[in-house]
């Protein structure tokens, strides 16, 4: 990236490092970190000299770029992601891996219920798909849960791609608006992403319910690599690291502003670095992503390492000097089981990351509990959030249906408001 982009090349020699003289990884912390607001602000900018938003700290001919894809825009303008045909081989090439580490093979139908539009695991998911062998069903999920319903019960999906919320809302609109029984249509696998939920006992047990015995596999990827790089086995256990050679990642403490070593159970900031990308690579970026760390063998025997997503350091709140992630908060809620729907919402009284206790936490029943039942069940909600996460949580519950879930463009739960 030095040699082919003068941006690169600027930024570096401003930081006193010089990739010609490059000797050892620990060299590499001394390397300047990127982050989600200087990519907005090198394709903002590229966008007005260049006239195309991929960036000043393109590294290709952009005329070898074939596609262009954005990220969901939830805290921003979009950011813009291009490949080229080699960064669609990776991808694909991740995907042959995701798909030997769940048994996916060649001629099984897929359905990409996700949402695809721009979306970075939108279409080139359906690309992977189809050149992995898959004989793919791209609905979307923009249509609705109705219309995917419908069309699984025709086309008869082996496997259903989408988020872990959207799942959770096909279940829900199968059963409480058409009557229909998933269990008997053949879905034997659910690739979740995008959001955490599919490494939640509870949910991949809800989901196995629901689709009649579907085994769920959670995935990930991190900003700047060619995704996916994380899957998890049916151990259940972690999301195995697939892609050593296309992604270096280091831990990061970002209040310490210091590299982390890989230790099992240490808990930090993924920062990636792109192997092998040609369009646009991010050198050393801050994704946002808080991770547990294991070491331990898997009992699947596959290598390496593997990863527990914690939350993003964007939601984060600050609870008396408790670090409080909504996700963790929702999972807490799920593990009353039948009692609640999972809708769950944190309230805040500002946009800062500061809460005073107790957070104001609204909860939906699920069917139509007693007055007693219902005071009950709040106790034991904030009696569970205290005992795990360590703060004061005020229940306000409400009847199913009146704590609707919202979403965002790309189909994931908001859990603050």
């Amino acid at each position: 990236v030095y040699d082919q982009s003068p941006y690169y090349k600027d930024k570096f020699d401003k930081a006193g490092v010089d990739p010609h003289r490059f000797n050892s990884l620990v060299e590499f912390r001394d390397y300047p970190t990127f982050d989600k607001y200087e990519e907005r602000e090198s394709q903002a900018r590229s966008l007005k000299e260049l006239g195309h938003p991929l960036g000043m700290h393109l590294t290709c001919d952009i005329r070898k770029v074939n596609r262009i894809s954005a990220s969901s825009g939830t805290t921003g303008t979009p950011s813009f992601q291009g490949h080229t045909r080699n960064d669609r081989r990776i991808i694909q090439e991740n995907f042959g891996r995701l798909a030997e580490v769940t048994d996916t093979k060649p001629g099984e139908r897929v359905m990409m219920a996700g949402v695809m539009s721009m979306w970075v695991a939108g279409i080139p998911t359906v690309d992977a798909l189809t050149e992995f062998g898959c004989m793919v069903i791209p609905i979307g999920g923009l249509v609705g849960t109705t219309k995917v319903i419908e069309m699984a019960e025709l086309t008869r999906p082996e496997t259903i791609v989408c988020t872990p919320s959207f799942a959770r809302r096909i279940l829900k609109t199968a059963r409480d608006e058409m009557n229909v029984d998933l269990t008997g249509i053949g879905v034997k696998k659910l690739f979740v992403y995008g959001e955490p939920g599919g490494s939640v006992p509870e949910i991949v047990e809800e989901f196995k319910e629901g689709f009649g015995g579907a085994e769920t596999y959670d995935m990930a990827g991190g900003t700047g690599v060619l995704n996916p790089i994380f899957v998890a086995c049916k151990a259940h256990a972690g999301l195995h690291f697939i892609a050593p050679d296309y992604a270096y990642i280091e831990l990061y403490d970002r209040e310490k502003n210091e590299v982390l070593p890989f230790e099992d159970g240490a808990e930090g900031e993924f920062v990636y670095t792109g192997l092998d990308r040609e369009c646009g690579p991010l050198v050393r970026f801050m994704d946002g992503d808080l991770m547990r760390v294991s070491l331990e063998p898997c009992e699947c025997g596959l290598p390496g390492m593997r990863i527990a997503i914690l939350g993003r350091v964007d939601d984060m709140l600050l609870v008396r000097g408790v670090n409080v992630f909504p996700s963790a908060v929702r999972d807490v809620v799920l593990t009353l089981g039948d009692r609640v729907t999972g809708s769950v919402r944190i309230a805040r009284d500002g946009d800062g990351p500061v809460v005073e206790p107790p957070v104001k936490v609204k909860v939906e029943c699920a069917g139509m509990p007693s007055d007693e039942d219902k005071t009950r069940l709040a106790e034991e909600i904030e009696g569970r959030i205290q005992r795990q996460l360590r703060f004061k949580a005020e229940i306000t519950l409400f009847k199913e249906g009146d704590l609707r879930a919202e979403y965002g463009p790309t189909g994931k739960a908001k859990l603050l408001e």
